[in-house]
């Protein structure tokens, strides 16, 4: 009987584990879209945080993707506001790698 318990908790952490995998590596999908589209769209005139922003709206897949793996691991209301948070986070730091990617380009406008 203890083998099987033992067994189960096994089981069990083995999948949290898993399921938390799966949403950071989703989270990191999302972001790594988001920076390949800032990348193109920096070449833009318009200003780093709207680039930012659209960076991240053309990522609407990789987040809805991303929202449903912390779903699955943390509940539903957890991910909508962690997805959320970690938007508006990463919105801004993709602001700044725009400025920084405007300031490393050799092209004057």
């Amino acid at each position: 009987m203890r083998q099987h318990v033992l067994a189960a908790a096994g089981c069990l952490i083995a999948t949290m584990a898993a399921a938390q995998q799966d949403a950071k590596q989703a989270v990191d999908k999302w972001r790594a879209c988001a920076d390949a589209t800032a990348a193109r769209y920096a070449k833009s005139t318009e200003s780093a945080l709207v680039v930012a922003r659209l960076a991240a709206l053309a990522c609407a897949p990789e987040r809805k993707q991303a929202a449903q793996a912390v779903a699955m691991q943390d509940g539903e209301s957890f991910a909508e506001q962690y997805v959320e948070t970690v938007e508006k986070y990463y919105v801004d730091r993709l602001a700044v790698k725009v400025i920084e990617m405007r300031l490393q380009s050799p092209e004057k406008r």
